[in-house]
């Protein structure tokens, strides 16, 4: 897998439902696992493959590992401490170190899948630390997904967001505002149709000549 494409694809990773995927078109889920073989550069006769394969009849064990990057670019996002333990050792990555000095804190030997699989991610971040500084959390409070940001001062991952937190902060500041002008609106149209339900008496005419006084 090319450089430039691995941190947008393992952001993609970690949005991933196993069971709509395994629900879904028939090449969707095979062709994730592909390329998770792929991502992971397994020779045809390393010991991983079993489990790789094994993935396709397993959805559930694939949202596990989905489930574990998520956590790991959660806290890429956050700026966080992420911690790891398995057999063999335990991985850490303190997060708001990245690219600054002391930022790597790395110690495991690989035991299964999943282990690989936090291991290659944590080596894609550091390799590419200027993409990993990227990855932000959506400020949209009821979006907060992970994703991968396209120049440094974004904080929406679409204009959807963006544009759903700007209406809510102009509701906030012009609510009075906007209040008037409904009412000023309503009270229109009550004077609009009140005025149009008058009916003006025409005063009756006067039968054989001009009324005359006592």
């Amino acid at each position: 897998m090319r450089k430039e494409r691995i941190l947008p694809w393992l952001v993609e990773l970690s949005r991933v439902n196993a069971a709509s995927l395994a629900e879904g078109r028939p090449g969707d889920l095979p062709n994730l696992i592909y390329e998770l073989r792929q991502w992971l550069d397994l020779e045809p006769d390393e010991p991983l493959n079993a489990e790789v394969r094994a993935l396709e009849k397993k959805p559930a064990r694939l949202q596990a590992l989905v489930d574990r990057v998520a956590e790991l670019l959660g806290a890429v996002a956050d700026r966080k401490r992420f911690h790891a333990d398995y057999s063999s050792g335990s991985v850490i990555l303190d997060a708001g170190k990245l690219g600054s000095e002391g930022g790597r804190a790395l110690s495991y030997r690989d035991a299964n899948l999943e282990d690989a699989v936090v291991r290659v991610a944590l080596d894609d971040l550091y390799e590419d630390v200027d993409a990993a500084l990227r990855i932000q959390r959506c400020a949209e409070p009821d979006c907060s997904r992970v994703f991968l940001a396209e120049r440094k001062n974004q904080k929406y991952c679409s204009h959807r967001c963006a544009n759903k937190t700007a209406s809510r902060a102009y509701r906030r500041t012009h609510g009075r505002e906007r209040a008037e002008r409904e009412r000023a609106r309503y009270e229109r149209r009550v004077r609009e149709r009140t005025a149009s339900n008058v009916k003006v008496a025409r005063r009756p005419r006067a039968r054989g000549g001009a009324l005359t006084g006592d």
